[in-house]
C-alpha cells in the first residue's frame, strides 16, 4: 500500500513537471530580441539626463503607483515592495538589501494569481505573525477588501495566500500588525469621498481568518485636517511613549499623526505634513531595524514618464521631539558609504544682496553639510542647479518673517514642469482646479541665536534638503542646461557668516 501511495505520489509530480515544462522552458529562454530590447532599456536609462543615480529608482516598466510597501528587516536584511504596473496589473516588486542604498531585484513578485479574487494588488504592510511568519496585508482590487498573503520562507521567496482572503470586508489601504493574541488591521478611508472618511478598525485571533469590524480607529481629526482628506497607506508604529499614524492625503501627499493608543481607539494628539502644496513626497512606509531606527520612504511623485518614472525618497530615520508633539528627520548614516573626492570650503561672510557662487564645490550628485550663523538676516540660503548665466537655479530660502523653508522652482528649469496645489486632483475638492505653485513652503522657524544646519542632497532630478534634524523638503528638478551644477550661498538684507561647508561626491547605488 505503501508503494502504491508513493507510486502516485511520482506519477503526479512527473505530470505535473511535464505541464509545467513549456512554461519553465519559455521563461529561461533568451531570446536575441530579449537581449537587444534588455539592452535598448539600459542605454536608456544610462542616456538620461535627469535619471537618479543612487536613489531607488525603478528598474523598468511604469510606475503609477509607485508606493513603496511591505518594509520589513529581517536577518539582518532590509526588504521592502514597491507598486509597479505589468499587462495592466498591479503587482508588488521585492527588493532587498544590507545597506539601505545597494539593492537586490527578485523575481518573486506579489501577483494577482488564476483564481485569487483581486484582479490587481494594492497597498499594504508587512510585520512577523505570532508563529514567524511574515505576512504581508495588502488590498486586493476587485474584492472590496484587504488580503493577506504569508512566507516561512527565509529569504521570503515563497508566499501563500489563504482561501479566505479578503479577510477585512469592506476595506482599503491596510496596515496589520499583532499584539499579544490580537491582529489588527488598519483600513484606510477611501479618496475623493468629498466628505470625513475615517479609517476603520478590525481585529482577530489570526492572520489567514476572516476579522471583525470593530468600528472606527481614530477618536476624531485634527482641525488642521480638510474634510476631504482621506487617510490611506497607513503606517501605525510605537516611537518612545507615542503612537505614530503615518499616512497620506491623496489631495495633499504625506503627513502623520502622534497621539496614544489603549489598544481600542488612536486619540491623535498632534498633526503634522511631511508634503506641502506643490511638492512631492506621497505614499510613506517604514521599517523598525536592528539599530530601533524607525526608517522610512516615500513614492517621490514625478511629472513625466518613461524609463526613469518612479523613483523612492532617500530613506530617513525618525524620531520623535522633546516635546514628542512633533518628528525629528534625519538622513541615515549609511549615506557616508557613497561619498567620494571631498570638497571643503574655507568659512566666508555673505553681504547683504551678495550671492557667493562656490569654487570648489559643483556637480548634480553631491552632498552638502552646511552651517551658517544667520546674524540679523531675514531672508538667506543655498541655490543649487545654478548656470553661469543664472537662467536656470533653484535657491533653498530660509525665511525668518514668514517661517518658513522653501524650495523655489520658478527658474528651476527653462522647460519645468507645472507644480500644482493639489498632489491628485481627483481627491481634491474641486478637480478641475488645481492651482499652480512655484514654491514649496515648509513651515520652520529659529530659535534666539540658533544656526542653519542644512544637510543637501542632489541627484540629477532630486533635491533633497535637511533643516536642523526637524524639517524635510523633497523636490523633483529638471535642470535643462549642461551647466546647471553650480552652487551659490546668498543673504539678502543682512551679512550671514557661513561657518562650515563640506560637500562630497555620492557614486552611483544604481546598477544604471
Amino acid at each position: 500500500m505503501t508503494n502504491l501511495k508513493h507510486m502516485k505520489k511520482l506519477i503526479s509530480l512527473i505530470i505535473f513537471y511535464l505541464l509545467a515544462l513549456p512554461f519553465i522552458a519559455d521563461s529561461q529562454e533568451i531570446k536575441t530580441e530579449d537581449i537587444a530590447s534588455a539592452r535598448k532599456i539600459r542605454r536608456a536609462e544610462l542616456n538620461d539626463p535627469i535619471r537618479p543615480q543612487w536613489h531607488l529608482t525603478i528598474a523598468e516598466g511604469k510606475a503609477m503607483p509607485f508606493d513603496p510597501n511591505g518594509a520589513i528587516f529581517k536577518d539582518g536584511v532590509y526588504h521592502l515592495w514597491y507598486i509597479y504596473q505589468d499587462e495592466g496589473k498591479c503587482n508588488w516588486q521585492h527588493l532587498s538589501s544590507i545597506d539601505l542604498f545597494h539593492w537586490r531585484w527578485y523575481a518573486n513578485d506579489l501577483k494577482p494569481n488564476v483564481g485569487d479574487p483581486e484582479h490587481d494588488i494594492f497597498s499594504g504592510n508587512a510585520f512577523v505573525a505570532k508563529d514567524g511568519n511574515v505576512v504581508l496585508a495588502y488590498h486586493g482590487l476587485g474584492t472590496d477588501g484587504n488580503c493577506v498573503a504569508y512566507s516561512s520562507d527565509a529569504n521570503l521567496n515563497e508566499w501563500t495566500k489563504p482561501k479566505s482572503n479578503p479577510i477585512a470586508k469592506p476595506g482599503w489601504d491596510p496596515h496589520m500588525w499583532v499584539d499579544g493574541n490580537t491582529y489588527y488591521q488598519i483600513s484606510g478611508g477611501t479618496p475623493g469621498a468629498k466628505h470625513p472618511n475615517p479609517p476603520v478598525l478590525y481585529v482577530g485571533d489570526s492572520y489567514d481568518k476572516p476579522m471583525k469590524r470593530v468600528g472606527e480607529f481614530m477618536t476624531h481629526n485634527m482641525p488642521d485636517v480638510n474634510d476631504f482628506e482621506d487617510i490611506s497607506c497607513p503606517d501605525f508604529f510605537k516611537l518612545g511613549d507615542k503612537w505614530v499614524l503615518l499616512c497620506i492625503s491623496h489631495s495633499r501627499g504625506a503627513r502623520y499623526y502622534i497621539g496614544t493608543w489603549d489598544g481600542k481607539q488612536f486619540n491623535p494628539e498632534s498633526h503634522h505634513r511631511m508634503n506641502w502644496p506643490g511638492g512631492t513626497i506621497f505614499a510613506p512606509e517604514t521599517l523598525l531595524d536592528d539599530q530601533g531606527r524607525r526608517i522610512m520612504w516615500a513614492w517621490v511623485l514625478d511629472r513625466k514618464s518613461g524609463v526613469s518614472s518612479g523613483t523612492m525618497s532617500m530613506p530617513r530615520v525618525l524620531t520623535l521631539s522633546e516635546d514628542k508633539h512633533s518628528l525629528l528627520i534625519d538622513p541615515p548614516k549609511e549615506i557616508e558609504r557613497l561619498r567620494y573626492n571631498k570638497m571643503e570650503e574655507k568659512p566666508f561672510t555673505v553681504n547683504a544682496g551678495q550671492s557667493v557662487t562656490l569654487n570648489k564645490v559643483s556637480g548634480n550628485m553631491l552632498e552638502m553639510d552646511i552651517l551658517i550663523d544667520p546674524g540679523k538676516a531675514k531672508r538667506f540660503g543655498v541655490k543649487v542647479f545654478s548656470s553661469k548665466d543664472g537662467s536656470e537655479q533653484t535657491p533653498i530660502v530660509i525665511d525668518r518673517t514668514k517661517d518658513i523653508l522653501q524650495i523655489d522652482m520658478q527658474k528651476s528649469g527653462i522647460n519645468r514642469p507645472v507644480y500644482e496645489e493639489f498632489a491628485m486632483a481627483f481627491a481634491s475638492p474641486d478637480p478641475k482646479h488645481n492651482p499652480v505653485i512655484l514654491a514649496e513652503d515648509a513651515p520652520f522657524s529659529l530659535n534666539q541665536g540658533e544656526k542653519v544646519h542644512l544637510q543637501i542632497f542632489l541627484d540629477k532630478s532630486m533635491l533633497e534638503v535637511f533643516a536642523n534634524g526637524r524639517q524635510c523638503l523633497t523636490q523633483v528638478i529638471y535642470p535643462s542646461l549642461t551647466d546647471a551644477i553650480g552652487v551659490q550661498v546668498f543673504a539678502d538684507d543682512a551679512p550671514i557668516n557661513v561657518e562650515q561647508l563640506n560637500a562630497w561626491k555620492l557614486f552611483p547605488a544604481m546598477q544604471w
